[in-house]
């Protein structure tokens, strides 16, 4: 980024507010050029953050501390290992000479930031020689109520490798295998999450009849889910019907055609292989269509269960 002053800016008498304005925007522009790397410093983030914060507020002082890091310096191109409180003062030195140098009213452009980075970088070489540094004066600023930056957690995403499986024969068991989760950030940043730490659930019955499966991925309060296909093979039993039995001597009759007890129903399910297996009363739905006429009054019973359906009457006596 470069800061520059003209000639009538800098001879304006609101140049230490003009300048305040461009020493916020240089620090908000690094710390979008660090929030763009994956392993951004977001301490430094947070250190502009807090000077901005400070320099609106008019404490311009605040900044110096800030900028006279060695990490600052390095972003200026300034290669030194030595870090001092008193880089602080150099800086507020190099700041009031720019300020005051006559030289500079008849400049046409003038980079501020580039000035002070100079006016360190001779300081750190002159200073390499001196065995004392001079006194620091305290800091007659109030404290700063300061305002830190965090990265505040948004969403999940899930993602998959070349290879994951989608489609799955009956019988086999869910295999998460190249599945990728990411925790989103609101910064638009995102972090990919152990697949061990979510969890994954699907339905208790995954992999027992044909269809399509729904697998669900959370991640604390976050969720998101994908579907899976199950598929027949040759040698899957299918499902060719369904029937009801009742006990001996049941009454096909009722006084009360809204309420029929068929508590003593069992209903049987029968696959290709010939196996028949009784179905649970939640397994399948029970229909019923009323009818009356002059000779009769009855209700037809449909019993369905996935892609089958048997019925029966019942006659009001």
């Amino acid at each position: 980024m470069t800061v520059t002053v003209n000639r009538e800016v800098f001879l304006h008498p609101d140049f230490m507010q003009d300048l305040s304005q461009k020493l916020c925007d240089y620090l908000n522009a690094l710390i979008d050029a660090e929030l763009e790397k994956e392993d951004a410093d977001f301490d430094f983030i947070d250190e502009c953050a807090c000077a901005i914060n400070a320099i609106r507020e008019g404490f311009v002082d605040a900044v110096l501390p800030v900028i006279s890091r060695k990490e600052f310096m390095a972003r200026l191109g300034i290669k030194t290992n030595r870090v001092s409180k008193s880089f602080a003062a150099v800086v507020a030195a190099a700041i009031m000479l720019v300020a005051g140098n006559s030289a500079i009213a008849g400049a046409t452009d003038y980079n501020i930031i580039e000035e002070v980075a100079q006016k360190i970088a001779d300081f750190i070489s002159n200073s390499e020689e001196e065995t004392t540094l001079p006194p620091q004066t305290e800091p007659t600023t109030k404290p700063v109520q300061t305002t830190v930056l965090h990265q505040k957690e948004e969403d999940i995403t899930i993602e998959f490798e070349e290879g994951f499986k989608t489609e799955y024969n009956v019988g086999e068991q869910l295999n998460t295998n190249g599945l990728k989760v990411y925790l989103l950030y609101d910064d638009g940043s995102k972090k990919e999450l152990e697949v061990q730490s979510c969890k994954i659930a699907a339905s208790p019955s995954f992999g027992k009849a044909a269809g399509y499966e729904t697998v669900t991925v959370s991640y604390g309060e976050f969720e998101q889910s994908f579907k899976v296909r199950i598929l027949n093979t040759e040698s899957t039993p299918l499902l060719t019907s369904i029937y009801a039995t009742f006990p001996e001597g049941y009454d096909f009759t009722a006084d009360d055609l809204n309420n029929i007890d068929l508590s003593f129903m069992q209903v049987y399910a029968v696959y290709s292989d010939g196996d028949k297996t009784e179905l649970a009363a939640d397994e399948y739905t029970i229909e019923k269509d009323y009818e009356k006429s002059f000779f009769e009054e009855k209700v037809t019973i449909t019993i369905v269960y996935k892609n089958c359906s048997c019925s029966f009457m019942i006659f009001k006596k």
